[in-house]
């Protein structure tokens, strides 16, 4: 059997041991790459898992991976249950060399995808550095969204990418009200993170720092300490 043949085996086990045998060579064509595609929808976790790693590894060793081919099937895995599957498919999608489509398609799951392909569309974005100011506006929608999750990564991905710095500081500075304590505490850590100096941020910080959850006084300290206004 050729190895792509093997890697569209019936059997679980031929194929780890075909995606093992390819993350291994220097060269690997196009049909391989589509079978190890194939392979992040095998029914068995036990391929799925070995074939998204191998695509980062093969990434990280430059070779082009071209994302027409592979596109489908990474971003359907980005809205699976198991969470080393939809970074593995990140992973892959982050390290594209051409950006352009993924951006699209990326952008175009913040609003059609599930909650976790919401949410992982916002991390890939933020890794991949993607600024404009309608992604600004997609961003500040998503720190309502109907996922905490989703609010999470929408609140980190804001404090990376924002083109309208005071407009994302406001946004920002309202989350740090939010019920949810996760919610306060990665708002104020991504005010630090925004850099955003002005008196109303330092003293919206300022006042969370003797917020009774201790969590909250801490990174707003941490993100005083950022903005270089550390308290005394």
């Amino acid at each position: 059997m050729t190895l792509v043949e093997r890697l569209r085996s019936p059997v679980a086990e031929e194929c780890v041991a075909a995606i093992a045998e390819l993350r291994e060579q220097k060269r690997v064509g196009t049909e391989e790459l589509a079978a190890l595609a194939d392979c992040l929808g095998h029914a068995r976790k036990a391929v799925q898992r070995p074939a998204a790693e191998a695509f980062a590894v093969l990434g990280e060793r430059g070779v082009a991976v071209p994302p027409q081919a592979l596109l489908p099937v990474l971003v359907e895995t980005l809205g699976v249950d198991d969470g080393d599957l939809r970074w593995a498919a990140a992973t892959v999608l982050v390290g594209f060399q051409n950006h352009g489509e993924v951006i699209g398609v990326l952008r175009g799951l913040l609003q059609a995808g599930n909650a976790a392909q919401r949410k992982m569309a916002l991390y890939c974005l933020r890794d991949l550095d993607v600024r404009a100011p309608d992604l600004d506006e997609a961003l500040v929608r998503l720190l309502d969204d109907e996922d905490r999750d989703v609010q999470l990564a929408a609140i980190s991905s804001l404090a990376r990418l924002a083109t309208d710095r005071a407009g994302a500081a406001a946004r920002l500075m309202r989350a740090l009200d939010a019920r949810d304590p996760r919610l306060r505490r990665a708002a104020a850590a991504g005010l630090g993170t925004l850099g955003e100096r002005s008196e109303s941020v330092r003293a919206a910080l300022d006042r969370a720092t003797a917020s009774p959850d201790a969590s909250l006084a801490r990174a707003a300290v941490g993100a005083l300490r950022q903005l270089g206004a550390d308290r005394p």
